[in-house]
């Protein structure tokens, strides 16, 4: 840049001296940047908390019907093989028990033999329920940290926006008030030298003061 570019563009040269910079402009380049800002640092937070907040939407929706529900969990059952090698050490134990106390295939042996092995199954089954219910739980409170996390993150986005708006409006307000106060001033002046004027011509004493 020119020693002459410098100067036609400095507060020296007599044609700037009339120019005005709008001082909303030059915050506002700073201001128009906070919403990206804030996307770039919040936006992650905000998108996994909407979407955890419609998978625990749909989730808490099922629990409105708790037999359903369950229902729903049990279908995926199967013996697990502790059960099942529970209930071959039964067989053997209460066959051999039979068979020595002579009463072996007899009604009474199929009906003890029935009811531990239905203890061992819904003590199985329960246990299958408890765990699945342990693992769903987990899963609810995960999703719950992302719906909170998204939550905090949107409310300091609102906030950033809010304080970008709140900035943008007194500035507005600010810069109207003031070309409000030019406009008034200037016309004033105008108003004041017409009248100073009219008086002249009239032959009516100046009301400027004589040195």
């Amino acid at each position: 840049m020119s020693l002459w570019d410098d100067y036609t563009g400095s507060n020296f040269n007599p044609l700037n001296m009339l120019k005005r910079e709008d001082p909303t402009k030059g915050a506002n380049r700073y201001l128009d940047q906070i919403p990206g800002v804030g996307q770039k640092y919040y936006g992650g937070y905000i998108d996994r908390g909407n979407r955890a907040g419609a998978k625990l939407e749909g989730e808490y929706g099922k629990l409105m019907n708790p037999t359903s529900f369950i229902d729903d969990i049990m279908k995926n059952y199967s013996t697990s093989q502790g059960a099942q090698y529970q209930q071959k050490e039964l067989g053997r134990g209460i066959g051999a028990t039979a068979a020595s106390g002579g009463y072996a295939g007899t009604p009474e042996h199929q009906k003890e033999y029935g009811n531990m092995a239905s203890d061992i199954m819904s003590k199985d089954m329960q246990q299958y329920l408890q765990n699945a219910l342990g693992v769903y739980g987990t899963g609810l409170s995960g999703e719950q940290n992302f719906d909170t996390q998204g939550f905090n993150a949107s409310g300091s986005m609102a906030d950033l926006l809010g304080g970008k708006l709140s900035s943008q409006a007194g500035l507005s307000f600010q810069n109207s008030s003031q070309n409000n106060a030019n406009r008034n001033a200037f016309m004033n002046a105008i108003m004041k030298a017409l009248s100073t004027g009219g008086g002249v011509a009239t032959g009516k004493p100046s009301t400027r003061a004589v040195a």
